[in-house]
């Protein structure tokens, strides 16, 4: 390994060091307030869609266009409510998104660049956790005081107390966003790593780092983590797992219907909280707010103030998917819910195209990351920062659900020595499943739309 296959690509470094950036930072440019992640976004974004889009290595599939219809209802959906205002919110809101996802999707493009991203990532981890340490150990908001007092500029933030230690801020809006960002890319680190040393380090360096938030939903994001690599270990030697998976996530929910009172959504949502009333007040939250959604399920309410009870007093919502969905209507959400599962559906079916076996695993883990992500999201609201990093972990996965052409021909080189090996045993006509496909040496197989030769393919063998 060349100490250049050992460093992130530049742009995601970027990226991840805006992620650390704190919103006091952010230029103010004819009142138009650019934190510093929207400004790397803002650059880097037409790079990452032409790079994609014109690019020979990569190509835009079905689950790109569909991301790209989402940030246009964005955008349309707010310009609709807002007008000039709304374009500008819209805007934002579509380059997080956009964005996120375009830049990881263009620029990790291998496995080594994958586990080269995640060091970075394991290494941003580390800083945040030692900027949130003297906050939850001394109770002071050191970070962002002291920046207010540099900047100007006044975030909203609390001193709130658990466990006797207070909750840390670090460089982030809010303690919630600190801890997902600590705990987010755990499953997938995981199967990155192949250093059984390296994993547990990090994972316990990941842990501890998240707890100092003292936030309930990251140490659940860490514990379906957790329990999803946990049980892919026992189960893996079972064929039907995924039927086996489904069927004790049924039995689970069904016994909790029967033993509880208060229904197994309710237990959950109040009992794996650090602060009871806090899951109660969620309850209450997406009670009152799918009445919002139904009110205006097309175009939504956009920031229009959302009916609820006089006693929530607190406009908050802290739940991402129903923001999306109260906010810019019931196609929004349906957008964004079928561009993951049409990524996913790719990943797990092209992660056996590589040469790299270590895609497999990979892929296994991010789905996992997802999967906490996307289920954590329900009680939690992914805004300014890490709306953007959510977006970025989907697009993480784009090498892998869109090979590149170098490691297709690479698949197809190993393939066709494999159907030789095989034809010379047994003295019958050379095949090989090229990408799913049985098809004959001579003939011509398309990687990514281009023609792709048995002649290319002795080529670049002898090349090798």
């Amino acid at each position: 390994m060349t100490k250049a296959s050992r460093l992130a690509p530049l742009p995601i470094i970027l990226i991840i060091l805006s992620f650390l950036c704190p919103t006091e930072l952010s230029l103010d440019i004819s009142g138009l307030r650019l934190p510093p992640h929207r400004v790397a976004l803002l650059a880097l974004l037409p790079v990452a869609f032409f790079k994609i889009a014109l690019g020979r290595d990569q190509r835009l599939r079905s689950f790109d266009f569909v991301f790209l219809a989402y940030g246009v209802w964005t955008l349309a959906v707010y310009s609709l409510h807002m007008g000039s205002a709304g374009f500008i919110y819209g805007g934002s809101l579509a380059l997080e998104a956009l964005g996120g996802y375009f830049v990881a999707r263009a620029f990790v493009r291998s496995a080594e660049e994958l586990r080269a991203t995640m060091r970075a990532f394991v290494a941003a981890v580390v800083i945040a956790a030692l900027i949130a340490l003297p906050e939850t150990l001394l109770g002071k908001i050191y970070t962002h005081e002291f920046l207010r007092q540099i900047t100007g500029y006044h975030h909203p933030i609390s001193v709130e107390s658990r466990l006797g230690l207070t909750r840390a801020y670090g460089t982030f809006d809010h303690p919630i966003h600190y801890g997902t960002f600590c705990a987010a890319l755990l499953a997938l680190f995981w199967f990155a790593e192949g250093r059984a040393r390296s994993r547990y380090l990090n994972a316990g360096a990941m842990g501890f780092a998240t707890f100092l938030g003292l936030s309930s939903a990251p140490m659940l994001c860490l514990g379906l983590q957790g329990g999803m690599l946990l049980w892919e270990r026992l189960t893996r030697a079972i064929r039907s797992r995924l039927a086996l998976s489904l069927g004790a996530l049924a039995l689970v929910y069904a016994a909790l219907a029967v033993v509880s009172t208060r229904g197994p959504v309710a237990l959950i949502a109040t009992g794996l909280t650090l602060d009871p009333w806090t899951g109660f007040y969620r309850l209450q939250i997406w009670d009152s707010g799918l009445k919002n959604v139904w009110s205006s399920p097309i175009v939504g309410i956009g920031l229009a103030e959302w009916s609820r009870p006089w006693w929530m007093i607190s406009d908050t919502i802290d739940a991402f998917w129903l923001v999306i969905t109260m906010r810019q209507g019931i196609p929004a959400f349906l957008l964004l819910a079928t561009a993951i599962a049409l990524l996913m559906r790719a990943v797990l079916q092209r992660r056996h195209r590589h040469v790299d076996s270590a895609a497999t695993r990979i892929a296994i883990g991010w789905c996992m990351t997802v999967i906490a992500l996307s289920l954590v999201g329900a009680t939690v609201h992914y805004w300014n920062v890490l709306h953007a990093f959510f977006f970025f972990v989907l697009g993480l996965s784009g090498w892998i659900a869109d090979p590149s052409r170098k490691a297709a021909a690479s698949f197809a080189i190993r393939q066709g020595h494999d159907a030789r090996g095989v034809s010379g045993s047994r003295g019958t006509g050379r095949t090989a499943a090229i990408l799913g496909q049985p098809y004959p040496a001579a003939a011509s197989v398309a990687l990514h739309g281009r023609p792709y030769s048995a002649s290319m393919t002795m080529r670049a063998s002898s090349a090798g």
